[in-house]
């Protein structure tokens, strides 16, 4: 058999082999045209493998493999990346906050914080200031930043309590 009689009669059923492990139409025609070049640089040896076609997927296996331990590199180290730059304690805050209609209220609590409290507060939440930059601005440990935060946090919600402008 020559090569192209071989990829011509094997092409379409590698493809569907790969499609149906990658589930990834894109992936699949990057990892087929792999396989097929990985065939023609055997050349010879290929074409005089006992079972060509075997081998053809045999090497697309081991490409999905290949495919599947890269990808979930990729997927760790935006996991990781996320993790980083965004700290998880600022998230929870963040979606904690997103309960508060601040809009309606903020400058009526802001007035009842004191100077430093709105300061701290418009930092974060207005100008949107990662913690780590506020603590490196005030010159103290962002954990004693954090808990700044809490506490303006604790007093903002008992305002809000006393006033009945929101149910938490």
């Amino acid at each position: 058999m020559e090569f192209e009689e071989i990829c011509r009669e094997s092409y379409a059923k590698i493809y569907n082999y790969i499609l149906a492990r990658t589930g990834q139409k894109e992936a699949a025609e990057d990892l087929v045209q792999d396989v097929f070049f990985i065939a023609l640089k055997k050349g010879d040896a290929f074409l005089a493998h006992e079972k060509p076609i075997a081998f053809l997927y045999a090497t697309a296996k081991r490409l999905i493999l290949y495919y599947y331990r890269q990808s979930a590199k990729i997927h760790y180290k935006d996991i990781a990346e996320e993790s980083s730059t965004k700290d998880a304690f600022e998230e929870l805050c963040a979606n904690r906050d997103l309960l508060i209609d601040e809009s309606l209220y903020q400058k009526r609590l802001l007035l009842a914080l004191t100077k430093s409290e709105q300061d701290l507060y418009k930092a974060y939440y207005v100008k949107k200031t990662p913690m780590k930059a506020i603590a490196k601005d005030l010159g103290i440990s962002e954990a004693a930043v954090r808990m700044k935060y809490v506490r303006i946090r604790k007093k903002v919600r008992q305002m809000i309590a006393q006033l009945k402008l929101n149910d938490f």
